[in-house]
């Protein structure tokens, strides 16, 4: 097997499992902040960015670049995956 065939399949599936995980971290996230009302006070009373974590507008603006960041690496992947 060669290295040049292998290489762009190998950053293609890492770009995958990376996209694919940061397109699903905003439910986790949310999930992780709301789901016990001590862990969230205990949260936004932390250091920054964790005290900004009880604002919807900075929790709108994380999940949003996350989708998006992630929508960008699995489409990259599938790109890379279609050059092959």
């Amino acid at each position: 097997m060669r290295i040049r065939s292998v290489l762009p399949d190998l950053l293609s599936s890492l770009l995958l499992g990376l996209g694919f995980l940061l397109v699903v971290s905003p439910a986790f996230l949310y999930w992780f902040i709301h789901d016990n009302s001590e862990r969230y006070v205990w949260i936004i009373s932390g250091p920054y960015p964790f005290s900004h974590f009880g604002s919807g507008p900075f929790q709108l603006f994380l999940g949003t670049g996350l989708l998006l960041s992630g929508t960008t690496l699995v489409a990259l992947s599938l790109l890379i995956r279609k050059n092959i």
